[in-house]
């Protein structure tokens, strides 16, 4: 479909770090990412979870911006159900318009229904409805300078850049999701097992080919949608730097993203062991070298156009990611795509 891209996943956690140096942090990493050549530079969104401080991805989408010139940027995935319809439609118009056409565009209902309950939705299947309605009412807006809604004509001044909007993703984790993404041609990150991506992947594959040309797909104006694995990595100068520090910092990020369930005395929802052969976020650490080895051989195992690499995670220090991202960019990144 397409030649392998590198982007960046970014879950933008608390740490023992304020809120405003992990920020500051976040946006030196996206300058480097930008000025290494890397595609996009994606971010979570999750609500009342140390896993992330990133509540309103747009503020921090937006500052990005202002220090890129080439990077895509979005948000993998913004969370439809917490969104009043109109006010997502103007907020990815702004961002699109600021940024010169360089938004990426993630959409989904929200993966926890613990965090939903901060905006009253009790159900799967009331989350579910309010992710439709908010997207059926965005690509009305999209498609005309008038607005139907809530009873009344509302005017539109503002579009995105992208026609007829930005290229949009919805996240993966089974069979059922894959139809759904293939069939519209959506860019896809899967979260599952190593060992489950290459089936997944290719029965996108599969879907995409019978479906590319259905009328009404929404995201027919991409050519060839991304089919991504993301890896939390750390690159350093030693074997053992890279290992210590990767374990260390996987450790925390692991009890941020079980935090909810296990407060809430809930069993978690998947294994977390960064080597298990059952995670569904696997770590890899090492030298450039033994680094391009690893991923090199997920990519070969999945099947996957597209890496994720999530390179500041848990409670790792600034100056390692940084160094982790730009070793990526400069001795690994160039010999992947080749």
């Amino acid at each position: 479909m397409t030649r392998l891209q590198c982007g960046i996943f970014d879950w933008v956690e608390a740490s023992q770090r304020t809120p405003g140096e992990v920020y500051a942090h976040k946006l030196e990493l996206a300058a480097a990412a930008d000025r290494a050549g890397f595609h996009a530079y994606l971010l979570a969104e999750h609500q009342g979870t140390p896993l992330s401080i990133n509540a309103s991805p747009s503020v921090l989408l937006s500052a990005m911006i202002q220090r890129t010139k080439r990077l895509r940027l979005g948000a993998l995935t913004f969370c439809l159900p917490w969104y009043n319809p109109y006010r997502f439609y103007n907020e990815v118009c702004m961002l699109d318009q600021l940024s010169g056409g360089r938004l990426e565009l993630g959409v989904g209902r929200g993966v926890s229904p613990i965090e939903s309950l901060a905006y009253g939705l009790k159900s799967i299947e009331e989350s579910r409805a309010r992710y439709r309605e908010t997207l059926d009412i965005f690509f009305a807006a999209c498609r005309s300078d008038v607005l139907d809604y809530q009873g009344q004509d509302v005017e539109l001044y503002n579009k995105p850049v992208q026609k007829p909007y930005p290229p949009l993703w919805f996240p993966s984790s089974n069979r059922d999701s894959i139809e759904f993404t293939a069939k519209h041609g959506y860019h896809t990150a899967l979260l599952a097992r190593l060992a489950d991506c290459k089936a997944l992947f290719e029965r996108y594959r599969e879907i995409w080919e019978q479906h590319r040309n259905d009328p009404g797909r929404h995201n027919a104006h991409v050519a060839a949608p991304f089919l991504a694995r993301t890896l939390h990595m750390v690159i350093a100068d030693t074997e053992a730097e890279a290992e210590r520090l990767g374990l260390e910092a996987h450790r925390k990020w692991s009890s941020h993203i079980h935090h909810l369930t296990r407060k809430l005395g809930r069993p978690d929802v998947h294994n977390t062991e960064p080597y298990a052969a059952d995670t569904v976020h696997p770590l890899v650490t090492g030298t450039p070298r033994t680094a391009l080895d690893k991923i090199s051989e997920v990519l070969q195992e999945t099947g996957a156009n597209y890496l994720l690499g999530v390179f500041s995670f848990g409670d790792l220090a600034p100056q390692h990611a940084m160094r982790s991202l730009e070793l990526f960019g400069s001795e690994v990144m160039p010999r992947l795509k080749a």
